[in-house]
């Protein structure tokens, strides 16, 4: 029931976020600053009434790498606040064009200046890519990837999907691997007891000279930085 009411306060407190920094989305659209004051306000209200705790480490990296693309694990939907202190006035979401197709959240999502991308076909999917590398070059921007592309809670990061890392090699910028604690599995949420979070962002991997050959490479090198990130913030809870 806990749980529940938890899960209840995090999607409430959400949408409130949403809608108290939505005017700026109007008067500024598709400024990626919009999604930086959505985390900032979501944050506050998780930390100070929602029962999280976050302890971010290294957060000023992302800051002093721009443009760059951010990547990390993925575990549950609460990762929407593991996130919120790593984001940056330049930082934006690489998400699936349907997601701008809901009412209310897309269109939302769309003027916060986070970039849409189609992934069907593969010719539209690779202009789509193109043009998302050219904004990322042109406006410095530092774009938020889950390379595992889906939720997992398990201990072991799943096999990476490649589209970062070619994101990263076509505009040269650095990857900036971050961990995030297992938070979903060591805590229990059915208590009163504040939830912690406990997030670390790494030193950024050079990307500039290297080709679509070092891929492998750098998959594995990111995968196995972040793995152990995590094994070590999974310590805070023993």
């Amino acid at each position: 029931m806990i749980a529940f009411l938890r899960y209840f306060l995090y999607t409430f407190y959400i949408f409130l976020s949403l809608f108290i920094v939505s005017p700026l989305a109007i008067i500024r659209p598709f400024n990626p600053a919009n999604s930086y004051m959505f985390f900032k306000v979501f944050a506050f209200f998780m930390e100070n009434f929602g029962g999280f705790k976050l302890h971010v480490e290294g957060a000023q990296k992302v800051v002093q790498t721009a443009p760059g693309v951010l990547i990390g694990n993925h575990q549950h939907n609460y990762d929407v606040l593991s996130v919120a202190k790593i984001f940056t006035r330049k930082t934006v979401v690489l998400g699936k064009f349907e997601l701008g197709l809901i009412p209310f959240f897309g269109q939302i999502y769309f003027l916060f200046g986070n970039i849409l991308v189609k992934r069907g076909n593969r010719k539209k999917a690779m202009k789509s890519m193109a043009m998302v590398e050219k904004k990322v070059l042109n406006n410095k921007l530092v774009v938020l990837v889950f390379p595992e592309g889906t939720r997992n809670t398990k201990k072991e990061l799943k096999k990476f999907k490649k589209g970062a890392f070619y994101t990263a090699l076509r505009t040269q910028s650095p990857l900036i691997p971050f961990s995030v604690s297992q938070f979903v599995a060591y805590c229990d949420f059915n208590t009163f007891k504040k939830i912690h979070i406990y997030v670390k962002v790494h030193d950024p991997i050079p990307t500039l000279g290297l080709t679509t050959q070092d891929i492998p490479a750098l998959m594995e090198k990111s995968k196995k930085i972040i793995e152990t990130g995590i094994s070590e913030l999974n310590q805070n809870y023993q």
